[in-house]
């Protein structure tokens, strides 16, 4: 059991929003960013299967290079969507399918480590795979399985364990293609979860007015930055540089992690500008939005500095200050969103309690 509890807050404010006065940047976040977001995601992971094949038939320099390369596309697309937690991608479970975050007391190892000593048929086929345990289904454990520590890919170097690596390692990878195709037919389908958004009122089970619809949005995008902060960094960074821990960054087995961070920090930052708010703010307010950016431009800039891969390399070249610089930043982020920015647009802003098996 992994648990994130986030402590409530609201800023309320008291004027009626017209029916469909959020509806334009409800309308821009899921043209702009959204449908665009989870097509990329879909398009990259579905080359893991092909990938995966590929160095199970020949193990070279080429098939080696073509399987990182598809997961690591595939992780940084993901990243780019994981903050969508509402909708489809928490349907039927399927943002810990697809990656099982965070896992600080190693339970997807320990249950991989089971399923080889069992040599478990369930894990050969993405059907009966769907019903484990979500710490052994998505990318997290391809990562485990087709890595070593070091960060180089092991996947289909075992003649011992070939034949098992290779099933599992497939339908892992079909698993996560068949999830990202869904979250894109999902979202692209005019009466799908779009449609909940933008059809706030009386009969909408969901959203009353387009304004609780907009701030359910925004409360996921605090949300996320307030994830990548305290879940993706401040473990890794532990109470100081002496008891850091590189390798609870996400993704730093396959040496993803900084790439992994970026898409995070990027695709929270675009989400946000494709919104278009300024219109719905006054002319005195709309500097918090030009001041937002300017922090996410920091925010980039110490990911910018690090040297790849971050396991191997943190401490050095002043990594841990870096790293300890973004998280400060990424706590004013956070503050400017839930408090500025979320007054701006006279939003009742709240955080939820987000729980997880």
């Amino acid at each position: 059991m992994r648990r994130l509890v986030i402590a409530a807050i609201a800023v309320c404010f008291s004027y009626p929003a017209a029916s469909e006065e959020f509806n334009p940047p409800l309308e821009h976040f899921i043209a702009d960013y959204v449908r665009p977001a989870v097509a990329e995601f879909s398009q990259s992971s579905a080359k893991l299967p092909d990938a995966v094949s590929a160095i199970c038939a020949e193990e070279k320099k080429a098939t080696i290079s073509g399987f990182y390369e598809a997961f690591t596309e595939t992780v940084r697309d993901f990243s780019r969507i994981h903050f969508l937690r509402f909708g489809p991608l928490v349907e039927d479970d399927r943002l810990s399918r697809l990656a099982f975050m965070p896992d600080p007391r190693g339970t997807g190892m320990r249950q991989i480590r089971k399923i080889y000593a069992a040599q478990d048929p369930a894990v050969l086929s993405p059907e009966s795979l769907r019903d484990k345990s979500v710490a052994v289904q998505g990318l997290t454990a391809l990562q485990l399985i087709a890595f070593n520590k070091y960060g180089e890919v092991v996947l289909g170097s075992s003649d011992e364990t070939r034949d098992f690596d290779c099933g599992y390692a497939t339908a892992i990878a079909r698993n996560v293609a068949s999830i990202a195709a869904k979250l894109e037919t999902e979202w692209a389908d005019p009466k799908g979860y779009s449609a909940v958004l933008l059809s706030a009122g009386p009969d909408n089970e969901r959203f009353r007015t387009s304004k609780e619809a907009l701030e359910s949005v925004f409360n996921a995008l605090v949300t996320g930055v307030i994830i990548m902060r305290d879940q993706d960094i401040l473990p890794a960074l532990g109470s100081s540089a002496e008891k850091a821990k590189p390798r609870r960054f996400p993704f730093s087995r396959s040496r993803n992690a900084i790439i992994y961070l970026s898409g995070e920090l990027s695709g929270i930052r675009d989400a946000v500008n494709s919104m278009n708010l300024k219109p719905l703010m006054s002319e005195s307010d709309r500097w918090v939005l030009d001041t937002l950016g300017f922090e996410f431009k920091n925010a980039q800039s110490y990911l910018d500095k690090l040297t790849p891969p971050l396991r191997l390399n943190f401490g050095k070249d002043g990594s841990y200050n870096l790293t300890a610089a973004l998280a400060v930043t990424l706590n004013a982020i956070r503050d400017m969103m839930a408090q500025e920015v979320a007054g701006a647009l006279k939003l009742a802003g709240g955080f939820n309690a987000l729980d997880g098996d």
